[in-house]
């Protein structure tokens, strides 16, 4: 009986865990009218009103940036069901050029532009040139962002619809009535039809990925790419080492205080050499029972990287997708794992088993990408690991580590290929349900094994980062600058010189920065408490 109350108590705690992690994500649904922006410009007068534009009415190239605030001429029809034409405008104040980059890669591979280009006009510091055709991987190229970017087109493929957009910097070029001095974006949409928007053949965030075509890397690149690595991993290690010293003691104590409320008596001693006297007389199943259910939480939780992720068929196929994705990935990943170990240490019986502690870092890899309006999205992969029968050395957690991050890694460059090669055919047949899938799965295999690599390497005690931190430092900082390596080469906009880092690599630059801060930070004021901890004992103790 007392076993079953244990049960339940594990059961009630785990629900109220998962409560707290859906909370931010529920109320993380982006907001993407932010009026405040454009109060006292060109729109925030008579004859304009701002508004929220219903999904079906915004053409999914453009949902793969949010916009700050949307406008339409008040007074004037605005209902595509009474046959007349709906028009309004999307407004992107302080907007970094890679959103617009990011937009008409959109327009291309859902095959609005076929032989046309987004942008026709552009000044790139040599004056204004028109009647030009700059694609998606020319206005990636750039040295910097030009002055003004402009074009005009409709749909290729319906013959319908007019997207008109205009990119100033604010200084050179002024747009809408003057109203902007920093870098922004105008799109103006007039519609003739709708869009389903969440219908289940339709593209998610996960199609954003980008592919290897139009990743474009120059030595300056290369070189801000392995100088920023390098950086971020220094960044990284010591500050990481020192919040580590306050997680450690943290976890203990409150390790100990749960052992206590919930009067578990046996000594880890007893407790090991109890299950290693199971796991040698039985064979040790693959999986934990609450394997499955927590890879669909997991999936759950990662499908809010889609800002339309709801009750709807999209968000189905969505769900259904991630959970595939790591299902794949954690299986195979721990499978090759496990028999490499069995065969090189035959002592290490291991089962693998669902790490609930991961869902605090897959919440927090959406929090992030979704504040950072980051595209595709950030899906944390690894939310399995191997529970050994023993304890294994320092050695051989190490070599635990480097299977699991060298076989995601390759698994996630493999998927990479695949879906470089699905997505333009993906994007070619609109509503081809089959090839949209199979391409959104090899994204987000892709995204799971990259984005992995700078969270699970970080020297956390909960992470596989500690153990190989613990063991050689020098083989940590050599792993950590690969995984950064790769994060940024799949999965950021690329800078093209030292002085143009912009976009969301300056974004998670400063994130990894901040991490570096915080941490130091932490350590410092858990030192300072622990050091008037200890006089005040001392000052108690009778001389």
């Amino acid at each position: 009986m007392s076993h079953y109350r244990v049960s339940m108590s594990r059961l009630i705690r785990l629900f109220l865990a998962l409560a707290i992690l859906a909370f931010p994500l529920v109320t993380a649904t982006p907001a993407y009218a932010d009026e405040s922006a454009c109060r006292g410009t060109y729109y925030d007068q008579s004859g304009y009103e701002f508004f929220t534009p219903e999904l079906r009415y915004v053409p999914p190239p453009l949902r793969v940036a949010a916009w700050d605030c949307a406008a339409r001429i008040a007074d004037r029809p605005f209902d595509l069901d009474s046959g007349t034409a709906v028009e309004y405008t999307l407004v992107y104040t302080h907007v970094d050029f890679d959103v617009v980059v990011r937009i008409a890669r959109a327009f291309e591979q859902q095959g609005w532009l076929t032989g046309y280009a987004a942008i026709t006009s552009i000044d790139t510091g040599d004056g204004m040139q028109n009647s030009v055709l700059y694609s998606a991987d020319q206005l990636a190229a750039l040295d910097a962002p030009p002055r003004f970017a402009g074009g005009r087109f409709g749909n290729a493929a319906t013959n319908h619809d007019i997207i008109s957009l205009s990119y100033a910097d604010g200084v050179n070029y002024l747009t809408n009535g003057n109203s902007f001095t920093a870098p922004s974006l105008v799109v103006t949409v007039s519609l003739t039809e709708s869009f389903a928007g969440d219908g289940i053949s339709d593209p998610s965030v996960l199609s954003g990925l980008k592919t290897i075509g139009s990743v474009t890397v120059t030595p300056a690149g290369a070189a801000v790419m392995g100088g920023a690595a390098v950086m971020l991993t220094l960044v990284i290690g010591y500050p990481g080492s020192l919040l580590n010293s306050v997680i450690g003691p943290l976890y203990d104590r409150a390790s100990e205080r749960m052992r206590k409320r919930w009067s578990v008596r046996k000594s880890k001693a007893a407790r090991d050499k109890a299950r290693g006297a199971v796991e040698a007389s039985v064979r040790p199943r693959i999986f934990g029972w609450l394997f499955i259910p927590g890879l669909v939480v997991a999936s759950i939780i990662s499908g809010f990287v889609d800002p339309t992720f709801g009750v709807n068929a999209l968000s189905a196929r969505v769900l259904l997708t991630a959970f595939l994705s790591l299902l794949v990935f954690n299986v195979a990943a721990w499978l090759l794992v496990r028999e490499v170990m069995r065969k090189r240490y035959p002592d290490a019986v291991a089962t693998i088993k669902f790490r609930w502690g991961s869902l605090i870092l897959v919440t927090l890899a959406v929090l992030i990408a979704r504040l950072l309006e980051f595209n595709p999205g950030v899906i944390f992969g690894l939310v399995a690991g191997l529970v050994f029968a023993s304890t294994l050395s320092k050695a051989k957690d190490a070599t635990v580590v480097l299977l699991g991050a060298g076989f995601g890694l390759a698994v996630a460059l493999v998927a990479w290929v695949a879906f470089s090669l699905l997505a333009p055919l993906a994007a070619g047949a609109p509503g081809n349900l089959l090839l949209l899938s199979a391409s959104e799965f090899f994204s987000a295999v892709t995204i799971e094994g990259i984005a992995t690599l700078p969270l699970v390497l970080l020297p956390l005690l909960a992470l596989d980062g500690h153990k190989l931190f613990a063991f050689k430092k020098w083989l940590w900082a050599a792993c950590y600058v690969v995984g950064l390596l790769a994060f940024m080469l799949v999965l950021l906009t690329i800078p093209n010189s030292w002085t143009e880092i912009a976009g969301d690599f300056v974004r998670w630059v400063v994130l990894f920065g901040v991490f570096g801060v915080v941490s130091v930070a932490v350590w410092a004021i858990f030192a300072v408490f622990e050091r008037r901890k200890t006089a005040a004992k001392s000052e108690s103790v009778p001389g």
